[in-house]
């Protein structure tokens, strides 16, 4: 979109620099001026939002005394923003969208950057800018910010193999579980080791999240991660290599499967697609799909994995970005991940769920964890499904976002439309209500321990047990 979309401006632009260096060279031309904090408040202050002086916020941004900025990059955001940004309300009044900028960058950043650094002050002006629109979706990232982010999607990374808990009363990171043939089984690592250090980093230094990263890092190199395992102390040594994320975990006890959907990421569908084989093949009467605390992810992960559920051309999702008619995302005839021609090609299949199922959902469950239950429940109603939903309404997302990336690799994550479940009923702010709604409790020991009483699920299964014994 980016290159197709901004080519022309940006030639544009660049021609009247080259004029502009031209002109400075024949006549000469004076510093700009540097204004006071004190002056620029005022200048802000007296900008008239009633009505708009200029057509872009950066030209207001320069005339109030804005330390010195990168004005091509945030065109281009402004660009990218005014034509696709489709929330409800749309953009602020350019006057007033300028004035919102420059009294967050005054507030949050002013007295904390390098103001001379020309790249730091135009990154913290593009944050305000898109903060400043009230939509807690839209994001600005720097470079590093969007690499990071890139890599957590993929569902692959560096890392040494081991999913950790974090115990808030003790303080303490424990190994909970440890992928097979990963750098950290190798390594010695076992279920129950309390990470003690990182490459001589106590966790208890530098916190939980830095603790993560540390663990992370450039597939091939080292890492020591210290344990302690009883009252002993051990050093570990891992090398580390590709992982690959489990977003879906499954387990199939007494003839019912139960599958956990954490996110939806681009290893998902694969996972997901693996698990229902699994269940098929060894003879599951029903499943249970928990997608309780799944704040989303991708639409075309998760319109694969309602593909394996579905016949080919049942509608799945619509939405329409500014602009534009709708656009509808349909079940479709996927790769399959695991089934290969004589080519080492993907074969295609056209798969339908026909066991009967349960989804378990809660208020945290969000964005592509309700188009994947608001579909449920429309073709469940229709009578196509042997489904139930079970838990609490959830989050309340109906809207999509989408990125567009700089040459310097930031990039501005945008929402562009509403998108609606095969009812065409939007749930923004409102949320997909379950059939059965059950709450869980909290249960304390008799050492005064809290532990949770998981009544969602053992519904689940209650429901899921009715649905097969129907049949």
């Amino acid at each position: 979109m980016k290159n197709n979309f901004y080519r022309p401006h940006l030639r544009i632009l660049s021609a009247l620099l080259v004029l502009i260096l031209t002109l400075s060279v024949l006549f000469s031309c004076t510093e700009p001026r540097v204004y006071t904090k004190e002056e620029i408040i005022q200048n802000i202050s007296s900008i008239d939002t009633s009505e708009s002086r200029y057509e872009y916020v950066y030209l207001y941004l320069q005339d109030v005394g804005i330390p010195t900025f990168d004005n091509m990059k945030f065109l281009w955001a402004e660009m990218v923003f005014n034509r696709n940004f489709n929330l409800e309300g749309g953009l602020p009044a350019t006057s007033e969208h300028a004035r919102l900028t420059a009294e967050a960058f005054m507030a949050e950043y002013y007295d904390v950057i390098d103001r001379t650094d020309k790249a730091a002050v135009t990154d913290a002006l593009i944050t305000c800018y898109t903060e400043a629109i009230g939509d807690p979706y839209s994001i600005y990232r720097v470079p590093e910010d969007s690499s990071d982010y890139n890599t957590d999607m993929s569902g692959k990374f560096g890392g040494i193999g081991v999913v950790i808990e974090y115990d808030h009363s003790a303080e303490t990171l424990t190994v909970s579980s440890i992928y097979i043939d990963s750098p950290a089984e190798k390594a010695g690592f076992m279920v129950g080791d309390i990470i003690w250090a990182v490459d001589g980093k106590l966790v208890s230094d530098i916190g939980y999240l830095s603790a993560v990263d540390y663990v992370r890092g450039e597939i091939g190199t080292n890492v020591t991660v210290t344990v302690k395992r009883g009252d002993d102390l051990l050093d570990l040594v891992a090398t580390r290599a590709e992982v690959e994320e489990k977003t879906v975990d499954y387990i199939l006890e007494d003839g019912y499967g139960y599958i956990q959907i954490t996110s939806f990421k681009d290893n998902t569908d694969k996972q997901f697609i693996e698990a229902i084989d699994y269940m098929e093949a060894n003879g599951a009467k029903g499943i249970i799909f928990d997608l309780r605390g799944n704040p989303g992810g991708y639409l075309h992960t998760v319109c694969n994995m309602l593909s394996y559920l579905l016949p080919t051309g049942k509608k799945l999702v619509s939405y329409t970005y500014k602009g534009e008619q709708p656009r509808y995302n349909n079940a479709t005839d996927d790769p399959h991940p695991t089934l290969k021609n004589e080519e080492g090609e993907a074969i295609k299949v056209d798969h339908t769920l026909t066991l009967p199922f349960v989804v378990i959902c809660d208020e945290y469950t969000a964005s592509a964890g309700e188009i994947f239950t608001s579909v449920i429940r429309d073709y469940k109603t229709e009578g196509l499904l042997n489904a139930r939903i079970v838990g609490k309404t959830t989050y309340g997302k109906g809207i999509m976002q989408s990125s567009a990336q700089y040459y310097d690799g930031s990039t501005v994550t945008l929402t562009v439309a509403y998108y609606n479940p095969p009812s065409e009923i939007n749930y923004h702010g409102v949320g997909v209500s379950p059939d059965v709604t059950v709450e869980n409790e909290i249960g304390t020991d008799e050492s005064g321990k809290q532990y949770l009483i998981d009544n969602q699920l053992s519904s689940a299964y209650e429901e899921l047990k009715k649905l097969a014994n129907a049949n």
